[in-house]
């Protein structure tokens, strides 16, 4: 029997959320919004419409999480790819994202006030003959090596590339390290880079910090969503079940992951705790779930971690 849009979505809307039974036929139809629905609301289904839409809805009528039913997910204003090898992009993550670029935006600032200074220190006032004059043109260079050096951006545990890409987008003038363990997330991440166009964002593979040599420079932002749910706490929604544990999981009352990750910091960089002046204006931005964010406070207070600041999910540390 011939279906239009709107009797599907009457239908639907008896077996699923009816937001979701929307999200589901508006995907479908490839529309940029749900109100294509309204505006096409006696449209007929086509056969093959028709069999995509009922096999979308079946999965999400057993509590398939619909991100993974249309291997997307909208993140801070851009959608991205997902499937089951990722966890799904949370809202959440967003205020990681918002607090990385906050550190990025005044890590910035702070290197083109040195560069002015440098020029005004080494060079004097400007002058209009500067583009003229060789011997100002190689100091003016010779200052941009030392000072203009992109921040550098860690993003540990990066799954979907999500947080990775937005930051990458958002500071142009950041070079973005994201890591993960599993290559079939990254895989799902470089997928999304490529569709963004985020060049100054590279995808490596690595348990936690693992691979990153001792030698290596000290990135100026770390930020790090990790496995932090304790497998003891009591879960409501069946949707998790879907996810990949590698990503939700941790021992230690979910704070295993976490407290390596400040471990391995410490390791590779002893000096900038061992400076007692901290003038190295190096941040860690951590996700965890609110109950978890004292434990984690203590721990980094005891490994040398300062706290910058705490919101929502969200714990920054300076070191």
């Amino acid at each position: 029997m011939a279906l239009t849009i709107k009797k599907w979505l009457t239908q639907a809307k008896t077996l699923v959320n009816p937001l979701d039974a929307e999200l589901i036929l508006t995907n479908v139809f490839k529309a940029s919004d749900r109100t294509f629905l309204v505006s096409h609301s006696e449209k007929i289904l086509s056969a093959e419409e028709r069999q995509v839409a009922d096999k979308m809805l079946t999965l999400r009528a057993v509590k398939v999480p619909l991100a993974y039913i249309t291997s997307e997910k909208w993140f801070y204003g851009r959608k991205f790819k997902v499937t089951p090898d990722v966890l799904i992009p949370r809202p959440e993550t967003e205020q990681m994202v918002e607090t990385t670029i906050g550190l990025y935006n005044m890590l910035a600032t702070r290197i083109v006030i040195r560069y002015e200074e440098a020029v005004k220190a080494r060079i004097g006032v400007i002058e209009p003959s500067w583009p003229d004059n060789p011997n100002v043109k190689e100091e003016l260079e010779k200052i941009k090596e030392e000072i203009l050096s992109p921040v550098m951006i860690f993003d540990v545990g990066t799954g979907s590339g999500c947080a990775a890409i937005s930051v990458g987008l958002e500071c142009a003038h950041a070079q973005v390290l994201a890591l993960d363990i599993s290559e079939p997330a990254l895989k799902v991440a470089r997928e999304n880079k490529t569709k963004l166009k985020a060049e100054n964002v590279v995808f490596a593979l690595s348990d936690l910090l693992d691979r990153i040599s001792d030698s290596a420079p000290v990135p100026d932002i770390i930020m790090a969503n990790l496995p932090y749910v304790d497998r003891d706490w009591e879960w409501s929604s069946p949707e998790i079940e879907y996810e990949p544990s590698i990503a939700l999981f941790a021992e230690r009352n979910g704070l295993a992951l976490i407290y390596k990750l400040m471990r391995q910091i410490k390791q590779k960089w002893p000096a900038l705790f061992e400076d007692k002046k901290r003038n190295h204006q190096k941040f860690l931005v951590l996700e965890s779930d609110i109950s978890q964010q004292e434990r984690i406070i203590r721990y980094a207070r005891r490994s040398g971690f300062s706290l910058v600041k705490k919101q929502g999910l969200i714990t920054c540390f300076e070191y």
